[in-house]
This record gives C-alpha cells, structure tokens and sequence, in this order.
C-alpha cells in the first residue's frame, strides 16, 4: 500500500504545472482610446463636393490620422494616449487651417439663402398687399345701388302635410278659408302700354331731388366737344390700349340683377353708360360724378323681363331705344323723359322681341324668338310692321347691319344657323322662308351673337356655344363664306351667367374685344383677321366675369357688365 500511494503521488508531481511567480502589482486596463481616438466633438465635417470630392474632404485626412494612431497603439501602454492626443490636435489645426475655402463657401450659401427667404418674404407681402385690396375691392363693390330690405314682407308660416302635423284622431277637420291663408307677397307684372314717365318707373320714390338728374347732363350730352383722334396703326392702338387700368372708381352697381345689355352714350363731354338687366331695370351711371349720394347711379323699371339690347339713337342722342324679352320696344326722350312704346307684340312661350338694329331715323329692324325679323316703322305709334321676314324656322337672336349697304342684314339663331338678308324681300307665301343673300356654313352649336365689322363690313364675327369665335370674309363675292380664323374661346358662361357676345371697337375693323371665363379675371382684345389674342385687360378691381363689354364710340375707354348688375370702367 504504501508502494501504491508513492508511485501517484509521483503522477500528481509531474501533471502539475510548476508554480508562477504572483506579481502583486495592479495593471492598468486596456482601454477604447488606446485603439481609437477621439475627436473634438465641435469640429466641423465639410460638405461633399460631388464634382471634386477628394481636394474638399478633410474627413478623409483625419481618417488616415486615425489609422496611423492605431497602428502605434501597440507600443506601452502610456505613451500612445499622449500621442493620439498630439496627433488630433494637429488634425484640427489642418482642418482649420483647410476650412477657410470652405468657410467662404458656407458664407455664399447664407447670403443666397437670405436673399431666398427675403423673395420669400417679398411674395408673402404681395399676397398680403393682394388680400387687403381684396378687402377694398369688396368695399368698392358697394358703390352705386344699394340693396334695402323689405321690412313689410312677411314670411309665411311653413306648409306641412296633415300627418306630419300629428292632429287628433278625428274623422273631420276644421280647414281654414283660402282668404285667410296668407300668401307670399310678389310684385306685379303689369305690362305698362303706351306712354309713361320717367318718374313713374324710378326705383327709389323717395328722394324728390332725383328728378334733376337727367336734367343736369342734357346740356352736356348735347354738347359737341373735340374729339379726340385715335391711333390708326394697329400697334400705336395696342400701346394705347395697354395703358388702361381700373381703380376703386371705376366700379359701382348700376343695375339690381344681371347685366343683359350695355351701351355709351357717344358724348365726349358726359360720360354716361346706359345697362338693361333681367329684370327689366334700365341703369344710368354718369361715372364722373363722384360727390353725388348714390355715386352718379340711376335706375328705372321699365320692362317685366331682361332687356336683351340697348342703345342710344344714331340720329337723336337724346333718345335711348330698348328691346325685352317681354314683347315690347320702348323709347325714352331724355328732353320729356317719357318712354314711348315703338312696337310690340303678344307675348307667348315662342313669340317674344329679342334685338335690334337702326336703319334711319324713321325705321327699325326687330328680330323676334319665332324666327321672324320685322321692318317696323316709327313714324307711327305704335309703330306699325313695313315688312315681316322669316328667316329661320325658330328663333332669330341678333340683329346687324351693314355698315355700307343699309338693306342688308345679319342675323343667326340658337341652331347654328346665321345669313344676310335684304330688307326689300318679299315672298307670295306667308309660310315660306326667305332666301338669304349669303349662306354661312351651319354651326354645330347655337350662335349667340353675328355682327359685321362697323367701318367696311368686311368681316363677320360670331360667338358661338362651341367655344369658338369664327371670323368670315364676306366680301369675297362667294355666296357661301368661307371662315378665314376659327378662334379656341371658352363660351360655356352655364345658367347664371349672361353668355358673351364678341363685339368690334366702334372705329376700328381690326380689333375686337369679349369676356373671358379664365382666372384671374380678364378682358380679351383680339386683332383681325389673324385672329391673334392682343391684351388681356385686367386689375385687382376686376374679380368677376363681364360677359358684356363695350368701347366708347370716341373716347378712349370701355366697360363690362357682369352678372351681378356692377359695371367695370377701364381708362388710360
């Protein structure tokens, strides 16, 4: 046994390792600086230049510090913390000393960023400068008319059925009498025949000084002042025409619902506008009379339903011609200020009086929805038919003569069709329709409006509901036209707007001028025949559709209606 025991403890002596010396001494950790070092945490990393990356990246630099650094970091254990600590000053003292490029590079991006705030800024201004003129624009609006509650109205009581009612089951029910049951007040349609005054048809009854108004501007609407000469070349014209503008004065309600019609008094010493709107109001609007209480505005019921042309006599200045929907032609001496009745028919759902045209001073040619347009004598009272002629099968809409040869006519209608006829025709069948002197091919669409240009009569212009404005040349001697410009133009105005009507500058066979639907706002002025759009007339006054529009006969300015019954006034 004690042989056994000798000989493993001999095995244990050799497999034990032989003893260590222990060192007592604590070592010192091996950190993460001994391997990385560490940046300064405020320096700045230099933009990438994408076209020369590698002359602007001193990042690249401070990495090969760092690598060299680590690669020393073998060495004891104390000195390479001095050293990486060395090394990285040196970096940000070469970085520094780099960064003065890049310095004035970030020096350049802030001064072109303030400059784009301070654009900015400048936009947001305007938009503000913009909205206040808004606030104005509204404010102007209210010039002119006024609108003034009824305070006598009563509203009646709301009409419901018996079981909504919830009465008491009962087999019978006290009614009340039909004289009891109050009805909604409305004002009568009275068709007023014959004469009356202009003081039977004002609006407003209760300023008695209204009744000087007329008679205040006759002296100066009869007066003949020196006309003023306008530029015969197209493009002296289009610098005129560039110069207008609208302000705050230049717009005022002059009628109480839509405008249909609007027409200049051709005086260059009273500037007076004349407008008929749907309910059959006539406005006046002497637009140099800005001290008066009502902003120089007047305005007179006179027709039942919309007055769909207006104008003042070629003759006789002093006297206003309108045509209504409500069957009657009506004639207004501004020296006696009564209004005549001219012509008239009975009214039905497809017989109504639609536009007119003056011949001479004795004679007027009326268009009517049935087709028919009627020579109508003045001589008489009422004027008596001369000539009856059917044109169309349905509805004949404007009327224009030519400007050289006074027995023809154009008219169009709500098919597309439109023709020149002569005054003198005559036909043995009372059911047959007239021949026109000139066919034009037939519109796809309804045809709003056909005049001819107002010094030769070259050229016809239409608007048409096919969004386009067409241009002919009817002097050609062809008996079907054909059309020399077709005009892309948004005509779909829908139901609460008048619809437009293109119409020529009074002296001019070269321009003419329509409304617009786009945004912002605008008035168009096209050259002819190229069909060319000139000038856009606008403003920050301007902030409606003026389906109508019309150039003052010899002053240097225009207007548009809109549908509002506010009149806009574009000056040089």
């Amino acid at each position: 046994m004690a042989r056994r025991s000798a000989r493993v403890s001999e095995k244990l002596s050799v497999q034990s390792p032989p003893p260590r010396n222990v060192d007592s001494s604590p070592k010192k950790k091996t950190t993460i600086k001994n391997y990385f070092t560490v940046l300064d945490p405020y320096v700045s990393i230099e933009k990438l230049n994408l076209e020369t990356p590698q002359k602007t990246s001193p990042t690249k630099k401070v990495i090969k510090d760092e690598r060299e650094s680590s690669e020393g970091s073998n060495e004891e254990n104390e000195t390479p913390v001095k050293k990486s600590e060395k090394k990285t000053e040196n970096v940000i003292t070469k970085a520094t000393s780099e960064m003065s490029e890049y310095e004035k590079e970030i020096q350049r991006n802030i001064e072109e960023r303030r400059k784009m705030f301070q654009e900015l800024v400048g936009d947001a201004k305007k938009d503000f400068e913009s909205e206040v003129i808004r606030e104005k624009v509204n404010k102007a609006t209210q010039r002119g008319l006024k609108r003034k509650m009824d305070e006598s109205i009563e509203i009646p009581p709301l009409r419901m059925s018996l079981r909504s009612r919830k009465p008491p089951k009962e087999e019978f029910f006290i009614m009340k009498d039909n004289d009891e049951i109050k009805q909604w007040p409305s004002n009568p349609k009275v068709n007023k025949s014959g004469t009356f005054t202009l003081a039977d048809a004002y609006l407003d009854q209760e300023s008695i000084d209204d009744s000087k108004f007329i008679e205040e501007m006759i002296p100066l609407l009869e007066k003949e002042g020196e006309l003023e000469k306008l530029p015969a070349d197209q493009q002296d014209f289009l610098k005129l025409m560039k110069s207008f503008s609208i302000n705050e004065e230049g717009v005022a309600k002059v009628s109480k619902s839509r405008i249909y019609s609007l027409a200049w008094h051709p005086s260059n010493c009273k500037l007076l506008v004349a407008v008929g709107d749907r309910d059959g109001n006539i406005g006046f609007w002497d637009i140099d009379k800005l001290d008066d209480k009502h902003q120089g505005v007047r305005a007179f019921k006179v027709h039942n339903q919309p007055i769909n042309c207006i104008t003042f006599d070629k003759f006789n200045s002093t006297r206003l011609l309108t045509t209504s929907y409500d069957g009657y032609v009506r004639c207004l001496d501004l020296h006696s200020n009564v209004f005549d009745e001219v012509y008239s028919i009975k009214r039905t759902n497809k017989t109504w009086t639609a536009y007119h045209a003056q011949k001479d001073p004795s004679t007027l040619i009326i268009s009517q929805s049935n087709g028919d347009v009627a020579v109508v004598d003045c001589r008489t009272k009422p004027g008596s038919v001369a000539n009856l002629i059917q044109c169309f099968e349905m509805s004949a809409r404007t009327v224009s003569l030519h400007p050289q040869d006074e027995n023809l006519f154009m008219t169009c209608n709500r098919y597309g069709e439109v023709g020149i006829f002569d005054v003198r025709y005559t036909s043995t069948n009372n059911n047959a329709l007239a021949v026109p002197v000139v066919s034009f091919p037939k519109a796809p669409k309804g045809v709003h409006g056909a005049f001819f240009s107002p010094i030769s009569g070259q050229y016809a212009l239409t608007t048409c509901t096919d969004d386009t404005l067409k241009l002919y040349d009817v002097q050609k001697g062809k008996s079907e036209p054909e059309c020399i410009k077709s005009i892309y133009h948004n005509n779909f105005t829908g139901r609460w707007l008048t619809p437009f009507k293109a119409v020529w500058h009074p002296q001019r066979d070269d321009v003419f001028i329509v409304g617009s639907m786009e945004q912002p706002r605008r008035v168009e002025l096209y050259g002819a025949p190229s069909g060319t759009l000139l000038h856009n007339f606008n403003g920050d006054f301007l902030a409606s559709v003026t389906s109508i529009n019309a150039f003052h006969p010899t002053v240097p300015i225009f207007a548009g209606g809109n549908s509002s019954g506010r009149v806009h006034i574009f000056r040089a």
